[in-house]
């Protein structure tokens, strides 16, 4: 019996999310996906993550972020829906905690991307793409 593999998309991100799967590991597995199955690209961020509530929104921004990052690193233009507003925090989010030297590298090294989103994650977020 073979079964298929179903590439986790930005909806199966969200869907995992919100049925309690630690987001960091929701969040890695969307983006191996992204990098190991190249071919699915388009259909892995075509459709709008869903949220509920504000820690989830957290997530389907982030998730907007890295989307737009790495369209624009191929040279395409992101999904529309990347660019709504609701995928932009009223609220500084940092990735890493602390203060001082810390917050002075994420403001420096956060790409465009999230830094539009009020995502402050340094550069390091998409290293593994």
């Amino acid at each position: 019996m073979t079964i298929a593999y179903l590439p986790q998309t930005t909806v199966d991100t969200m869907a995992r999310i919100a049925a309690g799967v630690d987001p960091w590991i929701a969040f890695r597995d969307f983006l191996e996906d992204w990098t190991y199955l190249p071919e699915s690209r388009v259909e892995l961020a075509a459709r709008r993550p869903p949220f509920a509530n504000q820690e989830q929104r957290r997530w389907a921004a982030l998730l907007a972020a890295s989307v737009e990052a790495l369209w624009a690193r191929d040279g395409l233009v992101a999904p529309a829906w990347t660019r709504e507003p609701v995928f932009r925090l009223d609220e500084p989010w940092y990735l890493y905690e602390g203060t001082g030297r810390i917050r002075d590298w994420l403001h420096e090294t956060t790409p465009p991307a999230f830094s539009s989103r009020n995502i402050w994650s340094g550069d390091r977020v998409l290293r593994r793409t």
